[in-house]
């Protein structure tokens, strides 16, 4: 699980999903584009929600670690649909200082391996 710090909320979600989210919002930066997103979350209260995030240039947002939990959300689907709108976004990639992998988990969950 991870936190997504976004302005003064705490937003809890999977992984994978937290990371798609500063993916796309650093290829929203280096495009100069701007999308609001429907991020999978989880409540206070440890029932699946969505929270709405407005990310591009200016956006400031962080990722941390957060406490496991066995009902960490998985949505490949939101994961997929996050790349296919960084690919339309414009020509531009970030940096990547990192070397990373972006979007990891678009895959089917079938087709995932740990490789």
């Amino acid at each position: 699980m991870k936190y997504i710090h976004y302005d003064a909320s705490l937003i809890l979600t999977g992984d994978l999903i937290a990371d798609a989210v500063a993916d796309y919002a650093a290829v929203l930066g280096a495009n100069a584009r701007t999308d609001t997103i429907t991020v999978p979350s989880v409540a206070d209260d440890g029932s699946v929600t969505t929270s709405i995030l407005l990310v591009g240039p200016a956006s400031e947002l962080c990722v941390t670690i957060a406490p496991d939990d066995e009902l960490e959300p998985e949505d490949p689907a939101f994961i997929r649909r996050l790349r296919d709108a960084a690919r339309r976004a414009g020509p531009e990639r970030p940096v990547d200082a990192d070397g990373g992998v972006r979007f990891r988990g678009a895959e089917e969950p079938s087709a995932h391996t740990d490789a």
